[in-house]
Formats: structure tokens, sequence, C-alpha cells
């Protein structure tokens, strides 16, 4: 964790900071600026037709809600809006958006401000597999083939990029470019 404070005495500003150690899990960061990489491949996910039928279910609950406020039965009413609300918003928060390859992390991108970001350093690699496993789930289609991206030490992620072999392409590719940009500065680090 990196902790900046600013102490002012009169027109002199004094900077310090401090650095703390601590466990790093795969799906957060120790304040890492992701935002300064650069981006070099994104993909949109393939939703598939269950998914597109499930994602209906809150425009059915918000036709059913009109329906019943215009019988007059205004309570049931209210609470088929409020479902429709609550699913809507899940719907919204955990379903990805889009797939990105950074030059340090990967990028899933979900539904308002969130992401999940992965570095480089706990990716053991990416591929394209048909094996049935447990995973964290960004699917968004029901399918034999989808990507994986295996951790070092955790559950792999599973996602449906819409090209998935270019996005393994670049995202093996900026790994290993991170990987031997990261092994070449390695060794001046335990030096100083």
């Amino acid at each position: 964790m990196v902790a900046t404070r600013t102490l002012k005495k009169g027109w002199l500003a004094l900077h310090y900071v401090r650095i703390e150690k601590r466990p790093v899990g795969v799906l957060q960061s120790i304040r890492v600026n992701y935002s300064q990489s650069v981006l070099l491949y994104q993909d949109k996910p393939k939703y598939g037709l269950l998914l597109k039928l499930i994602l209906t279910i809150p425009v059915i609950l918000l036709a059913s809600s009109i329906y019943l406020w215009s019988t007059g039965d205004a309570f049931v009413s209210l609470a088929l809006l409020t479902e429709a609300f609550i699913i809507g918003l899940i719907f919204w928060f955990v379903l990805p958006r889009e797939y990105q390859v950074y030059e340090n992390h990967l990028r899933i991108v979900l539904g308002g401000p969130f992401s999940v970001k992965i570095g480089f350093q706990n990716i053991e690699t990416i591929r394209i597999t048909t094996r049935l496993s447990f995973h964290v789930n960004f699917v968004t289609r029901i399918t034999k083939r989808y990507v994986e991206i295996v951790i070092k030490k955790g559950m792999s992620i599973a996602i449906t990029p819409t090209d998935d072999e270019s996005f393994v392409e670049k995202a093996n590719s900026a790994l290993n470019r991170w990987l031997k940009i990261s092994a070449w500065l390695e060794p001046s680090r335990k030096t100083t």
C-alpha cells in the first residue's frame, strides 16, 4: 500500500511516501495504477440465445407490474417493479461488457464502475479449452470452447470473447512480452 502525505509550512510543501507490503489476491491489486497501461486489444463478449432470453426477465416483470398497476393491484405491482429493478441491476453489474488486454494485465469490464483486473504476475497461461472444471465464470454463452485464464494460485477464470483465437493470441503475446521485461528487470532489482 502506498500512502502519500503532504506537510505544508508557509509556501514550502514537503511530500513523503510510505510503502507497505501485504498479500495480494487474484482479483485485487495493491494500488497498482493500471490506468497508465497501454490498451493493446479489446473484444466484446458474444451473448448466447439462452442468456438473451434470461435478460428478458426484468422486462417481463416490468410489463407485469404495469399491467397489475392498471388493474388496481398496487401492492403486487410495486413488488414486481422492485424485483425487476433489483434483477436488472444485478444483470447490469455482473455481466461483462468487454474483455481487454493491456501491456501488464487483463481487464474484464463489467457494468457501471466495476471491472476485474488480473495482473500478469498472477497469470500462468491463457488458452482455449473444452475441459469441464470449476472456474470463476464471466461467460456469456453456452459453448464447448471457451478461453481459460489459468491463475497461479486460485481458481481459473472463464471468458467467451467474440474472437477466441485473436484474444488468446494477443493476450499471450502481451503476457510473454511482460514476462521477458520483468525477467530482465528482476536481476537489477536484486542488486539495488
